[in-house]
């Protein structure tokens, strides 16, 4: 699984989702998860690898 860290604020939810959805499209399967706080910074992940075919 590969990941996306951002640090929260350098954008927006609705451009975190927007990475989500453009991923889903690609044919990934994403998940969107939180991590620590660093030196006073949020983080978050977005997950994704590739979906199965089947």
């Amino acid at each position: 699984m590969q990941r996306i860290e951002i640090i929260v604020l350098a954008i927006t939810k609705e451009e975190q989702l927007d990475i989500a959805r453009l991923l889903v499209k690609a044919g990934y399967t994403v998940s969107i998860t939180v991590g620590k706080t660093v030196n006073g910074k949020s983080r978050r992940y977005i997950n994704y690898e590739r979906a199965e075919e089947n």
